[in-house]
This record gives structure tokens, C-alpha cells and sequence, in this order.
């Protein structure tokens, strides 16, 4: 069974992008079919360079384009991970995941390393299904 993550992040540009990257990854390596997609509530025109490079540089392929999240979307993920948006931002009613991740901006190594705990939590929590 395959199972769907959104992402959530207000711009769609850097949280969002690195944890559907890193999600794809580590699922593929451990056999677990996942759909991941990522979106934003006011999404920016490019994936953070920043972003982009690390993941390149780690040998991951960056499938992401920053846009603004549908209902539809919203509605067909099996799970929805919000980092950071505004609920009152989003089209939906549907239960949460909230992942709380510090800014790029700030400091890159760090928010990196949060993403790669939830997401290695994530497919631990995935691969017992």
C-alpha cells in the first residue's frame, strides 16, 4: 500500500522541499512505497539555493516546484505535514501533523539536521504499517 505525505511550508521553498527530498530517499531505501509532494500557502518563484545545494550535493534529485497548496491536494494525502503554515491559511479541515523547524536563515546545519530526525522518525513510524 502506498502511502501519501503532503508537505506544508509557507513558502514551499526550503522545509517543505527538504523533507519531501529527504522522505523519497529514505523510504525508496528501505522498500516503503511512499507518494510525497510538497506546498506552500505563499510559495516563493525558486527552491531556496541554499536547499538545493545540499540536496544536489548529497546525490538527491530536487522534483520540487514551490506553489500554492489545493484542496485537492489536501484532501488526497494520507498524511499532512504543517510546517509552519497559518491554519487559517489552509483549505481544509483535516488533521495535522506539525513539525516545528527552525529557519534556514538562522542556521542552515541545524534545520537540516530537525528535518533529517523527523523524517528518519517518519519512515520508522511508516515502515511499521
Amino acid at each position: 500500500m502506498t502511502t501519501s505525505v503532503l508537505f506544508l511550508c509557507p513558502h514551499s521553498a526550503a522545509k517543505s522541499v527538504a523533507s519531501a527530498t529527504f522522505l523519497r530517499d529514505r523510504a525508496a531505501r528501505r522498500g516503503i512505497a511512499v507518494d510525497v509532494t510538497n506546498a506552500g500557502t505563499h510559495p516563493d518563484e525558486i527552491v531556496l539555493p541554499i536547499v538545493r545545494e545540499r540536496l544536489e550535493a548529497d546525490g538527491l534529485d530536487v522534483l520540487s516546484v514551490p506553489h500554492v497548496v489545493t484542496a485537492e491536494e489536501l484532501d488526497a494525502a494520507d498524511i499532512v505535514v504543517n510546517i509552519g503554515c497559518d491554519h487559517d491559511d489552509l483549505p481544509t479541515s483535516k488533521s495535522l501533523v506539525e513539525w516545528s523547524i527552525p529557519n534556514f536563515s538562522d542556521d542552515p546545519a541545524v534545520a537540516f539536521a530537525a528535518i533529517e530526525h523527523h523524517v528518519d522518525a517518519m519512515v520508522d513510524a511508516l515502515a511499521q504499517r
